[in-house]
């Protein structure tokens, strides 16, 4: 491996060079080249980098000029094009979700162990301090048993934003509001409150966008910890509302706007003197995906660099990112019994 980490990111829409431009403030890492099917698209990412171009993945992947592949294509093709580069000996970082199709994760995480290859995925909540700190508190059980886990993702998706590409809403590509938008929200309620054992009811709906996949959704879930929840999820809300996160013990509750903790308490007294608080600045993805910041997605990437050197599990791994992936996969199929997700 060479002094620096030789990094090939594949995809160069508008994910992919939020990518790039986040590569330039990881310490230890370079882009080395870049991927898209679309040529000239490419040409253009790898020029202002002074980077190799190419227009097929498994050719980069074989090409001996890398370390470990970025991947920001559909969720679809995130397993598929991880693979290619797992056979190729690189590590991976992944955009979220990890992919759509669960059982193509279970064979990514395989190849990827096998291989002694860092696998990551992009759920950059995860790196929040106050977030940090109170999944301590949960695990050390001051907020008692778990009660009651929910969340809801009420944002806006306008109807040029499905119809700007092809895989938007698509089952096989990119599914629904549940996978593309509330996912973040998802995973934190699953990293915060445990695994979902149980999807006991689930409505999804395409409700005002033209896509195959559902703009509204609502489930019930218990958790593997006893507790039961909801999430609501919507594209649909204009106005956008915040997102919200809510968790209830016997001992304690905790309450998250935009990623931010605005109640937590336990033993009858307010606890957030005890949180290293900064304001996170999450909310603007609520109706312009694009309008966030990259501080924390940096900061995934700083970690899997690290983590690929001192060869230990980064902070988001495949097998860490499968359990968020594990309650998606069940809400869909409870509402849905038969759909296939992601590309057969």
């Amino acid at each position: 491996m060479s002094e620096e980490l030789r990094i090939g990111v594949i995809g160069c829409g508008a994910m992919g060079r939020a990518h790039i431009q986040m590569w330039e403030s990881v310490v230890g890492a370079r882009v080395a080249a870049v991927c898209d099917g679309d040529e000239r698209r490419a040409n253009e990412c790898a020029a202002q980098l002074g980077a190799i171009a190419f227009t097929s993945p498994q050719r980069m992947a074989e090409s001996g000029l890398l370390d470990a592949l970025d991947i920001c294509t559909p969720s679809g093709l995130h397993a598929e094009q991880g693979l290619i580069g797992a056979r190729n000996n690189l590590h991976l970082l992944l955009e979220k979700p990890i992919d759509l199709n669960i059982e193509k994760v279970d064979a990514l995480i395989a190849e990827c162990n096998a291989r002694g290859l860092t696998l990551a995925c992009m759920l950059q909540q995860r790196t929040f301090p106050a977030l940090q700190q109170v999944k301590d508190c949960i695990e050390a059980e001051s907020l008692g048993r778990l009660l009651s886990c929910s969340a809801y993702v009420k944002w806006w998706r306008s109807a040029e934003y499905y119809s700007s590409s092809a895989w938007r809403g698509a089952w096989a590509m990119d599914a629904g509001v549940l996978a593309n938008q509330a996912i973040h929200t998802l995973d934190m309620l699953c990293w915060l409150a445990g695994g979902v054992d149980e999807v006991e009811y689930a409505h999804l709906e395409t409700a005002n966008h033209t896509i195959e996949a559902e703009d509204n959704a609502l489930a019930i879930l218990r958790f593997e910890n006893g507790a039961r929840g909801v999430i609501e999820a919507t594209s649909c809300a204009y106005p956008d509302l915040c997102t919200r996160i809510e968790i209830v013990g016997t001992n304690g509750s905790v309450a998250f706007d935009n990623a931010n903790v605005v109640t937590f308490g336990f033993d009858g007294e307010d606890k957030r003197g005890l949180l290293k608080q900064e304001v996170v600045d999450e909310g603007g993805g609520r109706s312009n995906p694009m309008a966030i910041s990259l501080q924390a997605h940096t900061a995934i990437a700083q970690d899997f660099v690290q983590a690929i050197r001192e060869r230990r599990e980064p902070l988001v791994s495949g097998r860490r990112a499968r359990v968020s992936l594990d309650a998606l996969t069940k809400i869909y199929r409870k509402a849905f019994p038969n759909i296939v997700l992601g590309r057969e």
